[in-house]
């Protein structure tokens, strides 16, 4: 740890370096390139300003003169031209070159003295030519003798070669300025050279090396993704960190969301991208373990609501058949209950008549079918059909396969055929009283089943407390049809008696 921690202090170090020399060589490139550009701009301004100053000789001097002479030899009007356009423009030229050294903060009052001159020498040059016009030749030609042209020339002289001089060292400056950014420029160059090209090889190396660590690391986690949480299968590009990083992430999510739905009873959820082909691979991780303990939960949920559906209907059936002391509506109860709770299509009652015990018969006491209580007369002897091989075996009867002429109650349906087939024995402490056909076009289940055997339990125990009841009531009967029997008898031997 100790070693790596020193890798990336030293990596940090040189980035650092790098960084401040790339920081500075840019700064002094961004200066440079300023300087250039001053430059460029001061020697523009330079070769204006000599400009400026050479037009006060070469156009305005130089122009007057020019008309003045010609027109004194010639006495031709348009030689004037040259002097008049100097009239016009002289103050432009004066104007500008002040701005052009007020600019550069240079001192103007030499300019001026200069300008006075030339003025002076102008309004001198414009009264030669009212001379020459006023046929005054020989005061021209002596005024021009006097060459007063040469006296200005010095004032300007003395004007132009300490500006000239300025201007110089301002460019001179300017490249001494330049030359020395260039070679500051170079040696951070150089530096920066020594220094980044060295720290480039380092950290290119360095990277390479992470390169393969990290590859890797992203190959581990992707065997621990598919290993501990889930494996869709299909083989991810490790070099790819996002595709890698996205999909732990993603699993991660899909197990959060999965626990989330089962914790609010959602058993019903699945797994996504979980299918039959990547099904082995996921059967000892977190996504398997989740999908067993959701088909657990869900199958717990299931056998307490059976449980309680039976249970309930246990009750409810109890409740109906509180109280009864007939035998036949006791029946009618039954089917009608059994077949809409368990919602099969119809329900027999076969039940040995209580007034003849043991003879080897059942009667049909009750018949509900497609909603409706159906009244058929209809007895079934020990091994006849399936009613009669249950009560002989004393065993419930599923069959899965109804034959189709076994059952044929019409209905509004007409006579569509059920698919499934149970018969239980209604039995008690070994004694059995009937039993119980239901029919449904759907096949029970085993918990549907369960909940029918432990009904006829129930419907025994009732069907012997009516028998009894039945029973007694009989034998009150037969007990008060003697009484009376014998109190008419009574009656009439006492009448014989009265009459002796």
């Amino acid at each position: 740890m100790k070693k790596i921690n020193l890798k990336k202090g030293l990596i940090k170090v040189l980035l650092i370096s790098l960084i401040t020399l790339l920081l500075v060589n840019s700064i002094l490139t961004f200066l440079n390139g300023n300087i250039i550009v001053e430059n460029n701009v001061l020697r523009e301004r330079t070769e204006l300003v000599k400009k400026s100053t050479s037009e006060i000789i070469t156009d305005i001097l130089h122009g007057a003169d020019l008309g003045v002479r010609g027109y004194a030899l010639t006495k031709n009007e348009k030689l004037i031209e040259p002097f008049t356009i100097v009239m016009h423009y002289k103050d432009s030229v004066f104007n500008k070159l002040k701005r052009q050294l007020e600019a550069e903060q240079y001192d103007t009052s030499d300019l001026e003295e200069l300008r006075s001159s030339v003025n002076e020498y102008l309004a001198l040059s414009n009264d030669m030519i009212t001379m020459v016009r006023q046929d005054s030749v020989d005061k021209v030609i002596k005024i021009l003798n006097e060459d007063r042209g040469y006296a200005l020339w010095q004032k300007y002289k003395a004007f132009y070669e300490p500006l000239l001089t300025h201007e110089d060292t301002l460019n001179n400056e300017a490249q001494e300025r330049y030359l020395t950014a260039v070679t500051n420029t170079r040696i951070i160059v150089i530096v920066l050279m020594l220094i980044g090209i060295p720290t480039l090889i380092y950290i290119m190396v360095r990277l390479s090396k992470d390169e393969k660590q990290l590859s890797r690391l992203l190959l581990k986690l992707d065997d621990q993704n598919r290993q501990y949480i889930f494996d869709s299968g299909t083989p991810l590009d490790v070099n790819d960190i996002d595709h890698v990083v996205e999909n732990s992430i993603q699993n991660f999510q899909k197990a959060n969301g999965f626990i989330t739905n089962i914790s609010t009873g959602n058993y019903s959820v699945e797994w996504e991208m979980l299918n039959d082909v990547n099904h082995s691979l996921n059967e000892r991780n977190l996504a398997g373990n989740l999908i067993r303990m959701r088909d657990h939960l869900n199958q717990s949920k299931i056998d307490n609501e059976r449980r309680e559906w039976s249970a309930s209907g246990l009750a409810e059936l109890l409740a109906l058949m509180q109280n009864q002391r007939n035998i036949k509506e006791l029946g009618n109860i039954v089917v009608k209950y059994m077949v809409q709770y368990t919602k099969s299509n119809q329900a027999c009652l076969f039940i040995e008549p209580v007034e003849n015990d043991n003879t080897g018969k059942l009667e049909l006491v009750s018949c509900y079918a497609w909603d409706k209580t159906r009244y058929i007369n209809m007895t079934i002897g020990k091994h006849e059909g399936l009613v009669g091989q249950c009560w002989f075996e004393e065993e419930p009867i599923l069959l899965a396969e109804v034959p189709q002429d076994y059952i044929q109650i019409a209905s509004g349906l007409g006579n569509a055929l059920p698919r499934c087939l149970y018969l239980a024995p209604i039995k008690s402490n070994d004694v059995i009283y009937g039993v119980l056909e239901l029919a449904s076009f759907n096949r029970f289940e085993q918990f549907e089943i369960d909940f029918i055997n432990k009904a006829c339990e129930n419907i025994a125990a009732c069907l012997f407390a009516v028998r009894i009841t039945q029973k007694t009531d009989l034998l009150l009967s037969q007990y008060t049809d003697q009484i009376e029997s014998l109190k008419s008898e009574i009656i009439a031997l006492k009448e014989r008696s009265e009459v002796l």
